[in-house]
């Protein structure tokens, strides 16, 4: 290691730096032609002049969101590599700004996009079919503004599935006003064994499907999915359910098109929209149960004993330590969940009382939190100023946004074109000359408007046909063919979403390139 840097983690491969602390210009100008991509600064010092331009310097001192944005951002600037990390030995010089803490925030940032980017190369085929499997649905059966109304002066329970749940869902059966329960997905078997049915129930995760979390025939209330949720959710819930937009690159390509995104977006996992959904619907209070952000025992244990999934333990090689409810820290490894959620309460605190129940778990910034054994003051609380819910009206389901008609037909038209596209080009490939199928996917995911199309897939397989490591027949051979898989799946989305005749005929018997 360098005399210069207290620690060092270089990135084989990186032409990114994020460097903390005061170093010399000399080393800094070594560094900006070695890190070709870019140089994020962090430091106190006020001499710029003469910075290369991929040098970008920000103050330590600047407010915690705004640097995490910037860490944020310059990690997007090369997605197959995230940035290497210097620290000077000159932070000591300056105790006034907590490098360290500003390490762990670098840190977990890393950690989080090195995640994200994980589960996208992995699962980027299976995402994006979801996203066709859902798609009809998402055409057909938005999430209305309207709802926005439905909670006026009422209290909703938000049922996470943490290990606290055992202790605290006996306690909200009885002494409330009528309450709207909004639930993630995994606490349905929990619920249905307390004899206590939810108003709505939040599934976004691509990968859990209803069997896994809730007693066969019980499908209650109204499913609020997303594009990307396991389609077993819209097959039991049938007509009840609606969609919620997200961070989903074919939604970005549909609202270029006029499908405008819902105003409520699924972020993060479902506690987290759960929470989001409750503060949409405009309640009075929220109250939330089994939200614990950190797991039992060591950290492994995630789910309450009343869910029948306590048997699914997390297995991670890193715990972080979070503030705790009634321990000064507890571990957990899902950091970004902990932090996001945190901060979500802490701007829902801004505008409602929130009121977290639990007899452990993190700290949540802004809730409001309780103990079990303070459930009658809460209860006595909560009925002096709290309306009862009057219960899901079936009109509700009416006021879901809906494309059709003319809208419909152009959109399916242009979606059309660009399948008979790329089936034109695929028909033309070797599937036995890597080149060939290496220049075909090259060509087709240059086409911005059928990458965006294909989304989570393309996003998968851009950085693996762009790497200066060819891929081998056999990759190239599975990509060609997931390919042809979503392609199929979207054309027959485009059937499910019950076009007009004419432009039934126009499809199944005329080319549209």
């Amino acid at each position: 290691m360098s005399e210069e840097w207290l620690s060092e983690s270089n990135v084989k491969g990186s032409k990114s730096l994020i460097v903390l602390g005061y170093i010399g210009l000399e080393t800094l100008h070594s560094l900006s032609q070695k890190y070709s991509s870019g140089v994020l600064w962090i430091c106190s010092n006020s001499n710029t002049n003469k910075l290369p331009d991929n040098i970008k310097k920000i103050d330590p001192s600047c407010a915690p969101r705004a640097l995490t944005k910037f860490i944020s951002d310059f990690l997007s600037l090369n997605y197959q590599f995230v940035p290497s990390v210097k620290v000077s030995k000159k932070i000591y010089d300056h105790p006034e700004h907590n490098y360290s803490q500003i390490l762990d925030l670098i840190v977990s940032q890393i950690n989080s996009a090195m995640r994200a980017r994980k589960t996208r190369s992995e699962n980027g085929f299976i995402r994006q079919n979801q996203v066709f499997l859902n798609f009809a649905g998402y055409l057909s059966k938005r999430l209305p503004k309207d709802w926005s109304t439905i909670g006026e002066g009422c209290l909703a329970i938000v049922v996470g599935a943490g290990p606290s749940l055992d202790i605290t869902l006996p306690l909200i059966k009885n002494g409330l006003n009528r309450p709207i329960i909004v639930a993630t997905d995994s606490s349905l078997t929990a619920l249905k064994n307390a004899d206590l049915n939810p108003d709505f129930v939040i599934s976004i995760d691509p990968e859990k499907s209803y069997e896994s979390c809730s007693i066969p025939g019980y499908t209650p209330g109204i499913a609020v999915l997303s594009t990307q949720s396991h389609p077993s959710w819209a097959k039991q819930w049938g007509n009840s359910c609606c969609y919620m937009s997200g961070r989903v690159v074919t939604e970005d390509w549909l609202a270029q098109r006029g499908i405008v995104k819902t105003k409520l977006l699924a972020i993060n996992n479902a506690g987290l929209t759960a929470l989001a959904f409750a503060d949409f619907i405009n309640t009075s209070a929220i109250l939330t149960i089994g939200l614990d952000l950190a797991g039992g025992n060591h950290g492994e244990q995630r789910y309450a004993e009343i869910t029948n999934r306590s048997h699914i333990q997390t297995i991670s090689t890193q715990y972080y330590k979070i503030p705790g409810n009634y321990e000064t820290t507890v571990p957990t490894p899902f950091l970004s969940d902990w932090e996001e959620t945190s901060n979500y309460c802490q701007e829902i605190s801004k505008r409602k009382m929130l009121i977290n129940l639990n007899d452990r778990g993190a700290k949540l910034s802004g809730a409001n939190l309780i103990h079990p054994d303070q459930i009658d003051e809460l209860k006595n609380a909560l009925c002096e100023n709290i309306l009862s819910y009057s219960g899901n009206n079936p009109l509700l389901l009416e006021q879901r946004k809906k494309l059709v008609g003319h809208g419909l037909s152009q959109l399916l038209s242009t979606i059309t074109e660009l399948c008979d596209r790329c089936w034109f080009e695929l028909n033309k490939i070797n599937s036995s000359d890597s080149q060939s199928m290496l220049n075909f996917l090259r060509k087709t995911l240059a086409d911005n408007d059928f990458a965006s199309l294909m989304g989570d897939f393309s996003f998968a397989t851009i950085p693996i046909i762009t790497s200066d490591q060819k891929p081998s027949v056999e990759e190239l051979n599975n990509l060609c063919n997931e390919l042809k898989s979503l392609l199929w799946r979207l054309e027959d989305a485009i059937v499910e979403t019950h076009p007009s005749e004419e432009f039934l005929v126009r499809f199944f018997t005329e080319k549209f390139n």
